[in-house]
């Protein structure tokens, strides 16, 4: 009778522990109410990207050469620190001038907003796309991808990008 019970409350361990880590790991892969926390306020209009563990925003500012640059400024909302990131960005389906796309970044921890900047040549319109493929964890054991687009405003002096 006792070691029938002890198998009992063994099984129930195990069945509490199994369901436990099922519900961690929904929350880090960007489920849970926890992923929200994080995510900055940014206005409608410079959104270009908001998925579970990246968002992106950006404008679009003429040069005196004539070329345009694009300002993207990225915002890490996962749990850990992205890995690997390689983002591919496309205004008017074609690729930047300078930098070469695909634009790797290494490590990219929580707190730091890194800013890119890109120089295209003039577009009458201003349609980005971004696709961003990276890998997130301890050893990068988790991947995800993302794509993203919309018409760029112009920007703004007084925005902070």
């Amino acid at each position: 009778m006792r070691s029938s019970v002890l198998i009992w409350i063994g099984m129930l361990t195990l069945v509490a522990l199994f369901t436990a880590s099922l519900v961690a790991a929904y929350q880090i892969s960007g489920g849970g109410a926890i992923t929200g926390a994080n995510k900055p306020t940014i206005p409608p209009e410079y959104l270009v990207l908001d998925s579970a563990d990246l968002v992106i925003e950006g404008c679009i500012a003429p040069l005196p050469s004539g070329e345009q640059e694009v300002r993207l400024k990225l915002y890490n909302t996962a749990l850990s620190a992205l890995r690997d990131i390689k983002m591919e960005v496309l205004l008017d389906g074609k690729p930047p001038k300078s930098p070469a796309s695909p634009i790797q970044i290494r490590r990219f921890p929580r707190r730091q907003q890194p800013e890119v900047r890109l120089l295209f040549d003039k577009t009458a319109k201003p349609d980005l796309t971004v696709r961003v493929r990276y890998q997130w964890g301890l050893m990068g054991s988790g991947a995800g991808a993302a794509e993203g687009g919309t018409r760029l405003t112009p920007c703004r002096p007084d925005h902070r990008l």
